[in-house]
């Protein structure tokens, strides 16, 4: 008797029939679906398809992917990091070889051009000391222009006597500009060796010479050392010496002698008339200008007498 398909009730020739081996390979069974999987032909029958794991159960969702492992991405880091030590480190050698190119080629050009005499300018020495000056110079000579050092040769200068201020610049390629300002010369005062020296409004000695510089205005004074070229006088001499800076015009010319003390508490100036105006103290100066000069706009300073305007109140006297 046929066989017959138990689903479709057809028979089956036996002849036809076929062995089927199925071998255990570790792989997912295949499944036979019987239908339409794409739902034509009429066919009503909805279509299932099951994956079976090897155990023949239904296989879990698969895992989601999972993210890098924390050892991976530690080593990916170190990587980076190895790398950016690696330009850092050609980057700084490569800054060192450029510093030493530069140092290089400074050293070369300081070589080839150094200070040389016919290119140093000096302005504004008129009275300033020239075997000093000279002196500072001859130093600088054959030293190359970038090696100068300014400040130094300024402060050199500067300790000269009648030096106020120096400015020192380097002029490339061999040259060296100095520009001086010298001081104001104010009086001369007369030591106990008969020499004169003459003083600056700062009471700084500027010279020391023999015989009574008349283009000064002359100041007389006890106890007064043999000064040397750039040291100072006492307190008075140096009062005295503010004082003749600030007079003016008017009364300069009209100035003979200026007398103080070496302690500086009796100042006192006598006019080419014989007139005698007693400062006190020597400080505190402008105020008491401003009152001389009130009583001479006033005209009641008359030939021989004597003002006093150490204080607010004027005494005139005969």
């Amino acid at each position: 008797m046929d066989s017959k398909d138990e689903r479709s009730g057809r028979s089956i020739d036996p002849g036809l029939r076929r062995k089927v081996s199925i071998s255990d390979d570790g792989a997912p069974d295949s499944v036979y679906v019987d239908g339409d999987l794409t739902g034509k032909g009429g066919s009503r029958r909805k279509v299932v398809i099951i994956d079976e794991d090897e155990r023949g159960m239904p296989a879990a969702n698969p895992a989601p992917r999972r993210s890098m492992d924390g050892r991976v991405r530690a080593r990916r880091a170190a990587v980076l990091r190895a790398l950016g030590r690696r330009r850092l480190v050609r980057a700084i050698g490569a800054l060192g070889v450029l510093l030493l190119g530069i140092a290089g080629l400074d050293v070369l050009g300081a070589s080839l051009s150094w200070v040389r005499s016919a290119d140093v300018r000096v302005s504004g020495n008129v009275y300033t000391n020239p075997v000093q000056l000279n002196a500072i110079i001859d130093e600088v000579l054959g030293t190359p222009v970038v090696l100068v050092d300014t400040d130094a040769i300024e402060e050199q200068i500067d300790a000269i006597a009648w030096v106020a201020r120096s400015s020192v610049r380097t002029d490339w390629p061999f040259g060296l500009v100095i520009d001086i300002r010298e001081r104001e010369p104010v009086l001369s005062i007369p030591g106990p060796d008969g020499l004169f020296r003459v003083l600056d409004a700062d009471g700084r000695v500027l010279d020391v010479i023999d015989g009574w510089p008349f283009e000064y205005l002359l100041l007389t004074s006890d106890d007064t050392p043999n000064l040397g070229v750039a040291e100072f006088a006492p307190p008075g001499p140096t009062g005295a010496a503010a004082l003749g800076a600030v007079l003016t015009a008017g009364i300069r010319d009209r100035v003979s002698l200026i007398e103080v003390d070496a302690a500086g508490t009796d100042l006192r100036v006598t006019l080419d008339d014989g007139a005698v105006i007693k400062f006190g103290a020597a400080r505190e100066l402008f105020p008491k200008l401003v009152r001389l000069e009130t009583v001479l706009s006033a005209g009641e300073l008359l030939p021989g007498a004597t003002v006093d305007v150490s204080t607010d109140e004027v005494v005139l006297g005969e």
